[in-house]
């Protein structure tokens, strides 16, 4: 958004929340150069140096510097301050150059020169004293909105970090520039816009546009990026011989509809959203149920879900249906929600009494894995403290924590189309009948035992039946169990949904610790560009509180500056080996800065313009020059390199969903687990190994633990998940040749081919 400021010119309002026009006020729209100077720069710096201890509450040699007349007045030893004369301006000569009789100031943390540079101007110009920024003890007008921190000085990022770090890149609004036009002697390189971008990088570096590689590398290069898997013989031959146009583009095409497709893709998302198939900690324990969000994610990109759709089922689709799931889309929002859950949990902590710990690292985790995959932000940075680097303050991890708070786990939830639910109560409400008529005959029989005894104790009552009695009982309870095999289960999932209830208040933690709760906060996103408090909707869910619904918005909202730069460079990435930003989980001032600016907000703003279609942009990159060009060979991931294997055997299995396969492991692994040798009643913290002809099935449906990886994928750096994994490690150590030549799996598929 836009608004005209006269003589200043245009200005833009970056982004606003909902729609919402950021109130500045006619002041601020009509402030000189000077007036910003000061809120901007020098307000900041007063404050922090100065007003603690000359200020309202501490006035040390009677001086106060929180307002132009206190400064002016001065205190013991005379004027603070003579505008236009900042020689004669006594704070700047304790700030700079002290007397011999006065201390330097301050005594602690002093003002960098730069910063003294900044004062020292403003006393040139005058000293003016425009309105200061809100600070906790002196908050903007109640009902009045502030504004970004480029345009409202009372903005708390301005006041926290002096005006300083908004040079951020990536909080700055998207550009859909026009692609360059390429230097003349590259124009008939260029294959689509993207080269447009590249042929200009290339000329400027005064380097040639590498020759395009042959076309059975082509299309083991395409086959493997998209799918995960190697050509056939066939299909390489046919590519190689069809010199028709537009064979490259039919081959690509042919690709992304394979169903091969998404299961590959699904695995850079799961490692992004921490997927796993257990909790972590000591016992990590099975989760049965979490495989039905990876084939959700399967799915998803199969059908080219669009993107920003993607993303809210997975913040909150459980508010965006209205009850019981009516059709499929609807029952994927609900197992969507998995999200919610996947991080590591500890099971054993509530036995010791520390369930309000196992919740805070589950609140901690999702702010953390929120702003990492779908944002590129380093929340677990401001967990405990202001970000030591970008332009995040401590409450905002706990505001976007608010958004979370009313979550808790529903793995009783039925996920079974409400059509399905009805036909399961109906099948039910019989059996229900004859178990309901057994316990009742059950508890007749006790009731009359308690009442012969004068007891109310059940275990009394037990010892003293009769065999009659006793043979009687037994029998009810007998059919009561067998009644109960009867019944016809519901489907669940790994899920999560809003307690019901009020909702817990959101406080900043001191240090992060549970025992030191400071003020309140309200759900709100990044301060920096809007600190007020988020507007909440009523979602479609009856009994859930909208906060989820509000934070998904604002992510996917198209002006949001980080969303769409940061999966199109998840994307580039995948297909190059390196992202446009090289650090994908980190698109702050301590991660690295896009290589080509323009392109990365090109494609971003393009992407989002066709829909945020995944496989467009996948497309668009694939058909590019760029990407046909020759280039070094890069390393299979583990997965790629299993699955090659078994397909290029022969014995790939066409397995494509469903609860996940358990190979073989050593028995030296085996026997090193304690939780595999202390397993539990629900055979939960074991390994038992699915049977061996139902082994050889893609990677991504094997079943990942935390704390125990399949070797032959573990030695070919499969990331162990407990948080979110930007990018894949690649090692080059003597066990990946060991295992290549002489593990039992190389020597099996050896043998099959």
């Amino acid at each position: 958004m836009r608004i005209w400021s006269g003589r200043r010119g245009w200005i833009s309002l970056g982004f606003v929340t909902h729609g919402a026009a950021l109130i500045l006020g006619a002041a601020r729209l009509q402030a000189s150069p000077e007036d910003d100077h000061f809120t901007q720069r020098v307000w900041p710096l007063l404050d922090r140096a100065c007003v603690k201890c000359h200020g309202p509450e501490k006035q040390q040699g009677e001086l106060r510097l929180d307002s132009r007349e206190a400064a002016l007045k001065g205190g013991q030893t005379g004027a603070a301050l003579v505008p236009g004369r900042p020689e004669e301006s006594l704070m700047l000569t304790l700030l700079r150059h002290p007397r011999g009789d006065l201390e330097r100031m301050p005594p602690k943390d002093r003002l960098a020169e730069a910063e003294i540079a900044e004062i020292e101007r403003w006393v040139k110009d005058g000293a003016p004293w425009s309105a200061r920024p809100a600070t906790p003890e002196s908050p903007a007008a109640a009902g009045e909105r502030i504004g970004d921190a480029w345009h409202d000085p009372r903005n708390p990022i301005v006041r926290i970090f002096g005006g300083r770090r908004l040079d951020l890149w990536s909080l700055h609004p998207l550009k859909h520039d026009a692609p360059p036009e390429p230097p003349p002697d590259r124009k008939t390189w260029v294959r689509n816009p993207i080269d447009r971008f590249v042929a200009v990088k290339l000329a400027q570096a005064g380097k040639q546009p590498p020759p395009e590689a042959d076309r059975r590398t082509l299309a083991r290069r395409l086959s493997f990026d998209l799918t995960g898997l190697p050509p056939s013989p066939e299909q390489v031959a046919e590519f190689v011989r069809d010199p028709s146009p537009g064979a490259y583009e039919r081959f690509a095409d042919a690709l992304l509809a394979s169903p091969r497709y998404g299961e590959h893709q699904a695995r850079m998302w799961l490692d992004v959203v921490r997927y796993a198939d257990s909790n972590g900690f000591d016992w990590d324990e099975f989760r049965p149920n979490a495989w039905r969000f990876r084939d959700y994610v399967i799915r998803s990109f199969n059908e080219d879900k669009p993107y920003d759709r993607f993303v809210r089922e997975q913040l909150a689709g459980d508010e965006m249906i209205a009850g019981e799931p009516q059709n499929e889309a609807e029952r994927d929002a609900l197992i969507a929600t998995g999200f919610l859950r996947l991080g590591p949990h500890d099971n054993s902590a509530a036995s010791f009494g520390e369930a309000n710990k196992v919740r805070q690292q589950w609140m901690a985790d999702l702010v953390e894995t929120t702003g990492a995959a779908f944002l590129g932000v380093t929340m677990a940075c401001c967990r405990c403290h202001d970000h030591k680097y970008d332009p995040l303050s401590q409450a905002d991890h706990y505001r976007l924590r608010a958004f979370f708070e009313p979550l808790k786990a529903a793995d009783d939830l039925p996920i079974d189309l409400a059509s399905e639910q009805q036909e399961i109560r109906a099948a039910n409400a019989p059996i229900e009948e004859k178990i309901k008529a057994a316990r009742e005959q059950r508890d007749a029989l006790l009731s009359a035992v308690k009442e012969r005894l004068k007891t109310k104790k059940d275990d009394e009552a037990r010892k003293a039946f009769t065999p009659e009695e006793k043979a009687a009982y037994e029998k009810a309870d007998a059919e009561t169990q067998a009644l109960k095999k009867q019944m016809k289960p519901f489907t669940t999932a790994l899920l999560a949904v809003d307690a019901d209830g009020a909702i817990p208040t959101t406080v900043i933690l001191g240090g992060g610790r549970l025992d030191q709760p400071k003020e309140a906060v309200s759900p709100g996103f990044f301060s920096v560009l809007d600190p007020n408090p988020a507007a909440i909707a009523k979602p479609a869910r009856a009994n859930s509180s909208g906060r989820r619904t509000a934070l998904a918005d604002w992510i996917v909202a198209p002006d949001n500056p980080l969303t769409a730069r940061v999966i199109v460079n998840r994307i580039w990435q995948q297909h190059f080996g390196e992202g446009l930003v090289h650090s994908p989980n980190d698109f702050g001032l301590a991660g690295a800065k896009p290589g080509d600016p323009a392109l990365l907000d090109w494609l971003a703003t393009s992407f989002v313009r066709e829909g945020w279609s995944l496989k467009k942009l996948r497309r668009l990159i694939v058909t590019s020059a760029t990407y046909r060009q020759q280039a070094p060979p890069r390393r299979l991931t583990a997965e790629m390199l299993r699955d090659a294997m078994l397909s290029v055997s022969g014995r790939l299995l066409p397995t494509d969903s469903g609860a996940p396969i358990w190979p073989e492991l050593p028995a030296e692994v085996l026997k090193a687990n304690p939780a595999f040798l202390d397993d539990n009643a629900e055979k939960t913290k074991g390994w038992y190994p699915s049977p061996a002809e139902k082994a050889p099935v893609r990677s991504v449906f094997l079943v990942q633990k935390r704390t125990v990886r399949v070797p032959l994928l573990e030695t070919f750096d499969l990331p162990e998940n407990a948080n979110s994994c930007a990018r894949r490690g690649v090692s080059t150590v003597a066990p990946q040749a060991l295992t290549l030549l002489n593990s039992p799996f190389a020597i099996e598929v050896a043998r099959a081919l």
